[in-house]
């Protein structure tokens, strides 16, 4: 029975177990998913290499006085923009940019530990143990960040500011490159597929329309009907289906 366990790698399970793809569009998926972990340190970095450049951009500025005031305005303006936690005026944020806390906790780890301790950091580790080791309670206050819920009803709240709640919050996006947790459970005597969510582990459902029009690219290559077992975005069970 394929797959002998639930495979989530679908790109590898795709090349391989596909009932009709040419031996040029394998090596097309299996280039793609080589590519993908190819780039993968950047992806699992971008708080640390985000904030790391802003850091440098604003101590260059701090110290370049040669520097005329309108363009020096114009600098920190730019400067801002990309730190600040909001599009507008201030507001609450419910997605921060990478630049946000990294900015933010570079300028406090150089500021307390020294250069040195930084650049060994950035040899060491990735956002998950950057995350993890350097943000404190205090930070969290200072940036005013918080763990939010979006209940079934559709309401958003705020539900904590503890530590281990927001640190979660801003790493839970980025397990598996950011995507849900889906993995092929099922490939049937007639070459069907099933797809099971886990939605539980994701701790989200699926925006649907956009699921739909994944089943349907994926219909196009695999050439059999495919089903995917989910939940919605408010936790009710789903299956979707596509057929070539």
């Amino acid at each position: 029975m394929l797959p002998p366990h639930p495979e989530s790698d679908l790109l590898w399970f795709i090349a391989h177990y596909a009932p009709e793809l040419d031996d040029w569009e394998r090596d097309i998926f299996l280039a793609v998913r080589e590519a993908a972990f190819y780039f993968y340190p950047v992806y699992a970095g971008q708080i640390m290499n985000e904030g790391w450049a802003s850091y440098w951009h604003a101590r260059l500025l701090r110290e370049a006085d040669f520097l005329p005031p309108p363009l020096y305005l114009d600098a920190i303006k730019s400067h801002s923009d990309v730190v600040r936690p909001f599009a507008g005026e201030p507001q609450l944020a419910l997605q921060i940019t990478p630049c946000h806390p990294g900015f933010s906790l570079w300028e406090k780890i150089i500021e307390r530990d020294g250069i040195a301790a930084a650049r060994q950091i950035c040899r060491d580790e990735d956002d998950f143990s950057f995350i993890r080791n350097h943000l404190d309670q205090e930070l969290i206050e200072r940036l005013d960040l918080y763990a939010y819920e979006t209940r079934c009803d559709g309401e958003t709240r705020a539900v904590s500011r503890e530590l281990d709640a927001v640190r979660e919050a801003i790493l839970g996006p980025k397990y598996n490159y950011g995507a849900p947790g889906i993995a092929v459970t099922l490939m049937h005597d007639d070459g069907s597929l099933t797809l099971t969510h886990d939605y539980q582990r994701d701790g989200r459902g699926l925006e649907l329309n956009h699921a739909e029009r994944v089943l349907d690219y994926l219909v196009r290559v695999w050439r059999r009907p495919v089903t995917l077992q989910t939940a919605d975005f408010r936790g009710v069970l789903r299956t979707l289906s596509a057929k070539p």
